[in-house]
């Protein structure tokens, strides 16, 4: 697949299932992502793969964090944030470690951050995996992210959840680049 090809044809695919990449290929995308640009070279992002039973130990989480919010969610919702990591064999969360530096705000490193995981989505769309980014409220609770090897000013910028494609993907419309660019 050209480079071409792989930006112009990325499509989230939300339904996955084992097997996930192996090793090897697991390693060509976190390199993808390691390419992203990152001004001032500061590399503002740590990575952390879910695999295996530790998708049980964070769905675990992502319910815990429910009830801690609002003890009287109902059992549905608790079980479905339960279940969630098992959707698919592999998850990356990306995580902002932010910098305090004079010359490269917060912004341009959850830029950084985000350029990441989105290469690390292509690099495995590339080698025919399913992926979709998600984020959602347990991206920014303190439990969740302290139990990824975050600090207190750390963020997750997103979660990847990638495996064999499942399903057709839902078809993109076509996007004209002339409804969203103008000349200066």
């Amino acid at each position: 697949m050209s480079i071409i090809d792989a930006l112009t044809t990325r499509n989230a695919h939300p339904r996955v299932q084992s097997p996930g990449p192996s090793a090897s290929e697991l390693d060509k995308i976190l390199s993808a992502g390691l390419r992203a640009p990152d001004h001032g070279h500061l590399r503002p992002w740590r990575f952390v793969t879910v695999t295996n039973d530790a998708r049980q130990r964070l769905g675990d989480l992502f319910a815990e964090t429910l009830l801690l919010s609002n003890p009287e969610t109902p059992q549905a919702q608790v079980d479905k944030a339960r279940a969630a990591p098992l959707r698919a064999p592999l998850i990356i969360a990306g995580l902002l470690k932010y910098q305090d530096h004079p010359k490269i705000p917060r912004v341009e490193q959850v830029a950084a951050v985000s350029a990441a995981l989105y290469g690390m989505s292509l690099a495995a769309d590339a080698l025919g995996y399913g992926c979709v980014w998600r984020t959602g409220t347990y991206a920014r609770e303190p439990l969740v992210i302290s139990a990824l090897g975050g600090a207190p000013a750390d963020e997750v910028i997103g979660f990847l959840y990638i495996g064999t494609r499942a399903g057709d993907a839902k078809p993109l419309p076509e996007v004209s680049s002339a409804e969203y660019v103008s000349q200066f």
